[in-house]
């Protein structure tokens, strides 16, 4: 699974779980309401924003949810 993969799939528990859509957590984690959805569309995106949302995510992840085992959990405070 690439890195676009993995936030895809992080993004879709996110979205689930808080009852948002994709532009409302883009706006959230890019300040752009359309990454998420070009990611969808074959969009790329830089390891440095990779990083960023998937430390945001696990900054804002539900605590009822277990992160998915199959993606690495940054550390806190990284």
């Amino acid at each position: 699974m690439n890195m676009i993969d993995k936030l895809l799939t992080l993004c879709s528990e996110y979205c689930e779980r808080r009852k948002i859509v994709f532009p409302t957590l883009s706006t959230l984690i890019f300040n752009c309401s359309r990454t998420l959805t070009s990611l969808e569309n074959g969009g790329t995106v830089t390891v440095r924003n990779y990083e960023r949302a998937v430390g945001w995510l696990s900054e804002h992840w539900p605590e009822d949810k277990p992160w998915p085992d199959f993606i690495e959990r940054p550390t806190k405070g990284v």
